[in-house]
């Protein structure tokens, strides 16, 4: 073996190794819970977990016996714990289990029947892991189980309970009320996408034929109302829909439909199922979940700011959309400021698309109508944004900018501009928030103006020797050698604070300073 061979080696077994243990450790906690390998399987234990359910007269014991499997990606991949009918539980210990539980097959069950322990956030901390934690997971899944989910949170995500469809198109749906017992058609988009559009109709099978028949394009849409229980199957969807429903949706299937979007509702939340109707290895019905998504307004912003509401009333203007600059304007839209006013007179340079918002496609164009141009294209449903291609050259124009919108940031990174935004903003006209990137970015900083009554304005940090210039062709000036990580550090502290002077501007510093040093992002 070869230097190079061990050291890629050694890594790997050491990953093997500590898989091992992890596995041993599981192995360990089964078998001081008395549980046993199940014959022909070297991954399959079986035990009972012994649980006491609460609001029983008296204090009660009941027991379930499980199936866990181990897969072999453990502990990166979490067990699979399988709760045993009581009949096969008789069966299996040869006598009658009078205590036992018979666990639901409700909203907790996974789509193949395993209990559902653990949540997408609990996937990060690998509580499977232990053995003992894993374990006591269960007991208190049977436990709640028996009790009836008390207060149980709503499961609004339906496609865990089915697998996947083959057909891994995602289907984009808008409002779907009043469209119950229609069938719609859905329109081939870029990026493998299938929009919904209006009510459609079967056509002929043939010229001469009176049969109609659904194009492979279609989705019924069905209202399931308030779900009891989860979809798993053709039965459970024909008994969620009612019976009116279910002859409407098997008369379509017999008629070629294979596409359903089911809307419903559990504890007050809205949701969709997409389904598609599959023939299953023995020649029946099956449903497999369809990638769907809804494209809304509310969907769109639900991820943006939680004020958005009151940052929609609002008005920004950015002087110089640079790296900087572009990077704030597009924190901002996303946040959900109403209206944004881009200004800058510089064109998009080739150099410029390393640390800026755009890209190559906006090369020579202005910089400030490409921002404009690309978060309206990303984000058509959100605030407003304008643009102007000229530079702030008069106080006038400068205190009529700053009188005319909540804040104003400036991110031009000349000392001539920011002098003139300082000066007005110090006599009165508005609030300004200037950013800025330091030794090469060393350093970044926000500052505020004015700064609030008593604020002392933040000290000049003590910034390192610059480093050796370096000019480009065509260009006089030396180029900045601020990394790309610097500026977007700066653009989110200076999004952040420009949020809180429009939100609530007596709880904001007077600014920040952040010490990055010497090739902080290297």
């Amino acid at each position: 073996m070869t230097q190079a061979d061990g050291e890629h080696s050694d890594p790997a077994e050491k990953l093997h190794i500590g898989r091992a243990v992890a596995r041993d450790g599981l192995l360990d906690a089964l078998a001081r819970a008395h549980f046993q390998r199940v014959p022909g399987s070297e991954d399959r234990w079986r035990g009972m977990l012994a649980f006491q359910p609460t609001g029983e007269a008296g204090p009660t014991t009941k027991a379930t016996m499980v199936e866990i499997v181990i897969p072999g990606e453990f502990p990166f991949e979490p067990p699979k714990v399988h709760p045993i009918s009581q009949v096969r539980a008789e069966v299996v210990t040869g006598r009658t289990l009078d205590d036992y539980h018979e666990a639901g097959n409700g909203w907790h069950r996974d789509h193949d029947n395993a209990m559902c322990l653990f949540t997408e956030g609990d996937h990060t901390l690998l509580s499977w892991a232990s053995g003992e934690q894993l374990l006591d997971q269960a007991r208190a899944w049977l436990t709640r189980d028996a009790n009836g989910w008390a207060e149980d949170e709503p499961a609004s995500d339906l496609d865990r309970y089915l697998q996947p469809s083959q057909d891994r198109r995602l289907i984009l749906y808008g409002e779907l009320g009043g469209l119950d017992g229609k069938v719609l058609q859905l329109r081939a988009e870029r990026n493998n996408v299938l929009r919904v559009g209006g009510v459609t109709a079967p056509r002929r099978r043939g010229p001469r034929s009176g049969q109609r028949v659904w194009q492979a394009d279609a989705v019924l849409v069905l209202d399931a109302g308030d779900l009891q229980a989860p979809i798993r199957t053709w039965d459970d969807l024909l008994v969620a829909v009612g019976p009116e429903r279910a002859k409407t949706v098997t008369d379509a299937h017999q008629s070629g439909l294979a596409k359903v979007l089911i809307t419903y509702r559990r504890s007050r939340v809205q949701g969709v199922l997409g389904v598609a109707l599959e023939r299953d290895g023995d020649g029946g019905l099956a449903l497999a979940s369809l990638r769907a998504a809804p494209d809304d307004l509310a969907t769109r912003t639900i991820r943006a700011h939680s004020n958005m509401a009151e940052l929609k009333r609002k008005r920004v203007a950015i002087v110089g959309v640079g790296a900087i600059g572009s990077i704030v304007a597009d924190l901002l839209h996303r946040s959900g400021v109403g209206e944004l006013h881009l200004i800058d007179s510089d064109l998009v340079l080739p150099g410029n698309t390393t640390r800026h918002l755009l890209g190559d496609d906006a090369v020579g164009l202005p910089k400030a109508r490409a921002v404009a141009k690309v978060l309206k294209r990303a984000r058509p449903r959100f605030g407003t944004v304008t643009w102007s291609d000229k530079t702030l050259k008069s106080v006038d124009e400068t205190l009529r900018v700053l009188g005319s919108h909540d804040v104003v940031v400036d991110a031009t990174a000349d000392s001539t501009a920011t002098a003139m935004l300082t000066a007005a903003a110090q006599a009165g006209t508005g609030q300004l928030l200037s950013v800025c990137v330091l030794g090469d970015g060393y350093a970044v900083r926000v500052d505020r103006t004015p700064t609030r009554p008593g604020d002392v304005p933040l000290p000049s940090p003590h910034l390192p020797p610059p480093s050796d210039p370096t000019y480009e062709t065509g260009c006089g000036s030396p180029v900045s050698a601020v990394p790309p990580a610097a500026v977007w550090e700066a653009a989110a502290i200076a999004a952040r604070h420009t949020i809180g002077l429009l939100l609530d501007p007596k709880a904001v510093a007077s600014g920040e300073q952040r010490i990055l040093g010497r090739g902080a992002d290297q």
